[in-house]
């Protein structure tokens, strides 16, 4: 094709070139208000000049080599798209109208004051191989319009709070196992990733809002749970619990994050893609504790699971109580998994490891304890150990407890007709690694209230209850206020709770099987009759308050 040299634009409104634009060392300068239209190739050695606008406007793919050099205002034209052969720049304003440019190997840069406008999902820069686009000083928002392939549309919306410096996005087509490199990911995730740099390592303090379409979404993705997942050098997908939300829009979506510093990985930004609450960072707990209700001899009973009545859905949300109230990732929600498949899976073979009820635990702030960050329902065994069901490997595991980031966090274990217990000081969590905690074996290990064992006697009860020296959560707490009493008016009063409330004043009815609060020994049966092995007002009364009627037990939190 005939190579054109242009010295000046400057006396046309509008030029229209129909074969190559090749401008070698010369100035090539375009008017206030003139547009100049190429249908062929763009090439140069030298920064054009001028207000004026260069429109690529062909028919057929274009091919843009500046060689690092600028265009001022450039229109993208061309619904068969362009592709850059090098290095470009633009110095004020970039217009899509039609079309993609293909960025390859080479970057266009955008100037610290220039615009991109007129972008969509067919209208964009394609990062398919190594090349980026590049904002120069980054600080106030600034959406890069970026997609993998010509039907692959995810931008990402910047913005930067720390050290000004020039940073660049790509996409990759995929999620991998290791960031950039390893198994492409094929479940839980949106299907995309960015790359994001920066050109001077550290200082930066972003704030992430990423874009992707339905068609983007793995298997088993949950867009309702989900959040920026950076990727931890060495070890896997970083992502807070506190950044698992529902993701905004109705298709596309997005999810946003911000605070992002440059500790991970050390001296840029890093790797990022969209993740469900499978992903999460979670800590795992091995934790034991004993049931007040259903202890004896060392082990529990398991009278719920062998009356067929524990439910395959968790019991615990702020109708039960509003200290049950669910905070977090497993938020009591139908989009996320607390439950178990059938009443079989309860029974593992009549060994200590059957089920004995459901638990509830609390993860809370390491400073201060009354914050609640995260919560989950669990199951709890006869021996004590808490667990959750696994149906990948139809087993049981120990706990996972989201989390933001390793730290010290308090742990709070409650239970609907016990009253709860905490961890005495806070404890390191740490991502993927087995936190074990036994709260049975000293009363120092759970919390002891100051407030509460200063109490007159017999009020002035410890935080656990001492069967022979093993440590077991008070029982009896069937309004699951956080006291456990025979005395006062009927909404603190469990004695009035399990006659009058559940009962209706018949000492003498029985309910069985039956999966309620005032059932205090659990043993899937509620009455206030017969020998104390069977009767929840004996066990309130006699084991729970020691035959006085006066004596309230408080919960230490």
């Amino acid at each position: 094709m005939k190579k054109i040299i242009l010295l000046s634009a400057s006396c046309f409104m509008v030029m229209v070139i129909k074969a190559q634009l090749y401008i070698d060392n010369a100035t090539f300068f375009i008017q206030s208000g003139a547009t100049v239209t190429v249908q062929g190739d763009v090439t140069s050695n030298v920064d054009i000049q001028g207000p004026g606008l260069l429109q690529l406007k062909g028919s057929s793919n274009q091919n843009v080599n500046m060689n690092g050099f600028t265009i001022p205002n450039l229109e993208m034209d061309n619904t068969a798209n362009a592709t850059l052969l090098g290095h470009a720049r633009i110095g004020s304003s970039m217009l899509f109208t039609n079309g993609r440019i293909q960025l390859g190997t080479f970057n266009m840069t955008i100037a610290s004051t220039a615009t991109i406008t007129g972008h969509n999902s067919s209208r964009f820069f394609i990062t398919n191989n190594t090349g980026n686009l590049v904002r120069q000083s980054l600080t106030a928002a600034f959406t890069y319009p970026v997609g993998f392939s010509t039907t692959e549309y995810n931008p990402v919306t910047i913005t930067n709070a720390g050290t000004s410096d020039d940073y660049s996005v790509r996409c990759l087509q995929n999620v991998l196992a290791n960031g950039t490199s390893g198994a492409t990911l094929t479940t839980n995730f949106a299907g995309n990733t960015w790359v994001i740099s920066e050109a001077v390592g550290g200082g930066g303090n972003l704030s992430l809002t990423n874009e992707w379409a339905v068609g983007d979404e793995l298997a088993g993705f949950n867009r309702l749970k989900s959040g920026i997942a950076r990727f931890n050098t060495g070890t896997d997908w970083d992502l807070p619990a506190s950044n698992v939300l529902a993701a905004a829009g109705a298709g596309p979506y997005t999810r946003s994050r911000s605070s992002i510093t440059n500790s991970i990985p050390s001296g840029t930004p890093g790797v990022f893609a969209v993740g469900d609450l499978d992903q999460v960072n979670r800590a795992n707990l091995n934790l034991k504790v004993f049931l007040s209700g259903p202890y004896s001899g060392g082990v529990m009973g398991d009278g719920l699971r062998t009356g067929a009545v524990i439910p395959l859905t968790q019991p615990y949300s702020s109708a039960l109580n509003a200290f049950f109230t669910r905070v977090g990732v497993y938020d009591g929600s139908a989009t996320v998994n607390e439950t178990i498949p059938n009443l079989g899976v309860l029974d593992v073979v009549g060994t200590n490891d059957d089920i004995v009820d459901w638990i509830y635990l609390s993860l809370q702030d390491g400073t201060t304890p009354a914050t609640k960050l995260q919560t989950r329902a669990a199951l709890v065994q006869r021996d004590g150990d808490i667990v959750e069901y696994d149906p990948v490997g139809a087993t049981y595991i120990p706990v996972r407890m989201p989390i933001d980031a390793d730290a010290n966090y308090h742990l709070v274990v409650g239970h609907r007709n016990h009253l709860p217990i905490r961890t005495p000081v806070s404890q390191l969590l740490q991502d993927g690694v087995t936190f074990a905690y036994n709260f049975t074996t000293a009363q120092a290990q759970a919390y002891q209230d100051p407030v509460v064992l200063a109490l007159p006697s017999p009020n002035n009860n410890n935080a656990m209850r001492d069967v022979s020296g093993v440590f077991v959560m008070w029982g009896g707490n069937g309004n699951s206020n956080g006291t456990v009493r025979a005395s006062g008016p009927l909404a603190q009063n469990d004695y009035l709770f399990l006659i009058s409330t559940t009962l209706g004043n018949d000492v003498n009815l029985i309910l069985s099987p039956v999966y309620h609060t005032a059932d205090y020994n659990m043993n899937s049966v509620t009455r206030a009759s017969g020998p104390l092995a069977q009767n929840d007002y004996l066990f309130l009364i006699s084991t729970m308050l020691g035959n006085n009627v006066n004596r309230i037990i408080t919960q230490h939190q």
